[in-house]
């Protein structure tokens, strides 16, 4: 490794040293540099000169994509939780109906917002996150649209749907609840558990049954939701 490469890994491990970050993420973003650091050795420069940026410049970056990164799920999750509880309507699904808006949301909103987040969580430290940001603020943006929409009764109509379309939505909940307990991002799996709520009239016939059910899967969710704000307000 170059003098000077060495000299900013360590100024970046005393700055985010001093800063309170966990061990372990410190040595992730000192992980990703030394990756990139190869690319600049190739080329026989320093990383600050392969980068021309200052090191002030670099470390800059990385707080500010630590900070995106740490709002990430939390936007996601708020984001869609809103949506998802205020425009998918759970009395239209034993009629075998959706709302426009909520079949929007679901082919649209959410499969954006599951691709910005994922970019995010992907991103190396040391690059600007700009481009995620800006469609982040767009997809926000758009949802507020929706919302108000929704409030003013502009649901773009009531669409027929099979049942086979919300039993599917059903199985994408069960799928995101897993996939979020096992991969250990609760987001999804509380984003799961409120498909599973809308749509499980789509599964259980008996009434009372499914009353049964929902308000388990509303227990569960609150469960979620506590675990998930105490981890994150616990988090440094």
């Amino acid at each position: 490794m170059r003098v000077n490469d060495k000299v900013l890994v360590e100024n970046i491990n005393d700055y985010f040293t001093h800063k309170g970050l966990s061990p372990n993420l410190i040595d992730d973003i000192k992980g990703k540099l030394k990756k990139e650091l190869k690319k600049s050795e190739a080329q026989d420069l320093d990383y600050i000169e392969y980068r021309r940026k200052s090191p002030a410049e670099i470390i800059l970056t990385i707080q500010r994509n630590l900070f995106t990164l740490q709002l990430n799920p939390i936007v996601f999750f708020i984001i869609n939780f809103i949506l998802l509880s205020y425009l998918y309507d759970k009395q239209y699904v034993p009629f075998q109906a959706a709302t426009g808006l909520s079949i929007f949301y679901c082919l649209i909103i959410l499969p954006i917002s599951i691709f910005i987040y994922l970019r995010i969580d992907w991103k190396n430290y040391l690059y600007s996150n700009k481009f995620e940001r800006i469609i982040g603020l767009s997809v926000a943006a758009v949802a507020l649209i929706l919302v108000f929409a929704h409030a003013f009764g502009f649901d773009l109509g009531i669409v027929a749907v099979t049942i086979y379309a919300h039993q599917f939505v059903f199985f994408v909940g069960i799928i995101f609840s897993i996939s979020g307990i096992y991969f250990r991002r609760l987001e999804f799996t509380g984003i799961g558990l409120l498909f599973c709520q809308k749509t499980i009239d789509a599964m259980i016939s008996n009434p009372i049954v499914t009353q049964i059910a929902s308000i388990v899967i509303w227990v569960l969710l609150l469960i979620v939701i506590i675990y998930y704000t105490i981890r994150i307000s616990s988090r440094k």
